[in-house]
């Protein structure tokens, strides 16, 4: 349940379905932990890309950038757990990744913990820098969140110091 927080009622179908259909394929008479676990990592993350074959020196990558992003989470402890770390493409664009689960549901963030995200956002990229002494593509995703979370924290939150206690980009009606 911890793994689902914030899964609408469509979402949790959805893994029902798919933790019976991996289940299935591995010849089980019951659905166990293990599918639904797998079924997350499939939504969550996308398909499992067996096709794409990194070279050694990728996967070193990919691990010490998710070596990274884990890092920091536990580090920080700014409410989430590391749940697990992979370097299994996914999906279209990943070539690993860090599964965090919340400790708790959470309806509001302050300052401090955007931050820490953000951090935690960078660590993959940072640790590119001080293992390989240059970063690399990897963490364009990584950059496309931060950004957003950045631009929120200004434009939505008002948590700048020098712009003030306004939001931007909202017409004001008289």
């Amino acid at each position: 349940a911890g793994l689902t927080a914030g899964f609408s009622g469509a979402d949790l179908e959805n893994l029902v379905n798919e933790a019976a259909l991996i289940a299935t394929r591995r010849g089980a008479v019951a659905v166990e932990n293990r599918d639904f676990s797998s079924g997350i990592e499939r939504i969550v993350g996308g398909l499992e890309r067996k096709s794409r074959v990194m070279r050694p020196e990728e996967k070193q990558r990919v691990a010490f950038h998710e070596m990274g992003h884990a890092t920091l989470s536990l580090a920080l402890e700014e409410g989430e757990t590391v749940h697990k770390v992979s370097i299994i493409p996914r999906g279209i664009g990943a070539l690993g990744y860090t599964m965090r689960r919340p400790t708790e549901d959470r309806y509001i963030l302050d300052r401090s913990e955007l931050e820490a995200r953000l951090s935690i956002l960078l660590g993959g990229r940072a640790s590119e820098s001080v293992f390989f002494k240059e970063v690399s593509t990897g963490a364009a995703d990584d950059l496309d969140k931060a950004t957003e979370i950045a631009h929120s924290m200004v434009t939505r939150y008002g948590m700048s110091g020098e712009l003030g206690l306004m939001t931007y980009g909202k017409t004001v009606s008289p």
